[in-house]
């Protein structure tokens, strides 16, 4: 079987997009990968050490993306996947209707150093996105803060930006 047999995009890929870290290091607020989504750290719990020698990690944690709750189990000496989370703010210049109704709308967006994207969409939450929208429509200064972690990056929250 040559290389050209395999297919290792997927592998490489998730590789860079977390790190291994000891479940016996996790803390209430730092990340996690369960079932290969990205996850912030809401509850651990260690068992006592049990006759094979390794003490339980019990992991509750919510999907960054999607806020469901999930849970793991790892001995603390073993390594989980944990996610780098990237975190920056953009001023929301304009929002396009989206062709597709069922979609969301497109933004256009600014960076600090006056850099134009045009490759993100108001968040799936109709309730933060009408929220984003109607501030902007008020003629308001709308930040959005967008999250990426493992290939995927969304607005999860914003703020009118503070006038001098």
């Amino acid at each position: 079987m040559s290389d050209e047999d395999h297919d290792f995009t997927q592998h490489e890929q998730h590789g860079t997009l977390t790190y291994p870290t000891p479940a016996g290091a996790l803390k209430k607020g730092g990340y996690v990968c369960i079932n290969n989504r990205p996850c912030k750290v809401i509850d651990l719990s260690v068992s006592k050490t049990g006759k094979h020698g390794h003490a339980k990690v019990s992991i509750v944690a919510t999907d960054i993306f999607t806020g469901n709750r999930l849970e793991d189990q790892a001995p603390s000496t073993h390594n989980v996947e944990a996610p780098f989370v990237k975190t920056a703010t953009y001023s929301v210049i304009d929002i396009q209707p989206n062709e597709d109704s069922s979609q969301p709308d497109h933004l256009s967006l600014m960076t600090e150093e006056g850099e134009s994207r045009e490759d993100l969409d108001l968040p799936p939450d109709a309730t933060l996105a009408a929220q984003i929208k109607e501030q902007f429509e008020a003629g308001k200064e709308v930040n959005v803060v967008v999250v990426s972690a493992m290939g995927i990056e969304q607005v999860l929250s914003f703020k009118n930006a503070t006038q001098n």
